[in-house]
């Protein structure tokens, strides 16, 4: 059963995101990260979100409502910029949607700087945990693993005109750090880092057999 916190942010949220979310890739061809990769790292953040919330690391009932806009928006502007650095164009499509919120403006900033800065994979040694942009980073990191995110990365590493030649090698170099990033911001969890080392070395696995 969802935390409160995260079941009323959903009630009051999730409806208007997933509409809004739809009509901005509505003209946009790109399945592996449209409307449907933003619900699953949307449901990849609830479950992070949730652990944390049971365990009392994290208090602020805000969160939830603030992870939740976030999920939605974080990779918007792949619809402007397919580039790596699209989250600038991602925090101005959130920034227009938070003016009509009645979020505090420092809660409006945590989010827009969390969507800005979820691609960032120069990730720092140590990532706070309780953050909202490790929430968001590590929810969008999941779900680069598994079996399902294998065309994920073709399609997107071939719409950035990344030569097919260099794609394995370079996938697994996106997956290594990823993976790495989410055991050390989240080693208070060592049952997820190893359910999602599991997902992870599918994808790096694949890879490397193409690389060879």
């Amino acid at each position: 059963m969802a935390h409160p916190n995260i079941s009323a942010a959903e009630r009051k949220h999730r409806i208007l995101l997933e509409q809004k979310c739809r009509g901005i890739f509505s003209g946009t061809a790109m399945p592996s990260h449209d409307h449907r990769h933003h619900e699953r790292v949307w449901e990849n953040a609830a479950m992070l979100l949730g652990r944390l919330y049971d365990s009392g690391m994290v208090t602020d009932p805000l969160m939830a409502e603030k992870a939740i806009i976030a999920s939605y928006f974080h990779d918007t502007g792949l619809t402007v910029n397919p580039g790596p650095d699209h989250g600038t164009q991602s925090r101005h499509l959130c920034s227009l949607f938070l003016e009509r919120s009645n979020l505090a403006d420092d809660d409006k900033k945590e989010i827009l700087e969390a969507v800005e800065k979820h691609d960032d994979k120069d990730y720092p040694a140590m990532s706070d945990p309780l953050s909202l942009a490790a929430i968001i980073s590590v929810a969008d990191d999941m779900d680069a693993f598994g079996s399902e995110a294998i065309e994920r990365y073709i399609e997107i590493y071939s719409l950035r005109g990344i030569d097919s030649a260099s794609i394995p090698d370079k996938v697994v170099s996106n997956v290594e750090s990823r993976l790495r990033h989410l055991e050390t911001t989240y080693a208070i969890f060592p049952d997820l880092a190893v359910q999602q080392r599991q997902r992870a070395e599918t994808v790096i696995s694949h890879f490397r057999k193409l690389s060879k």
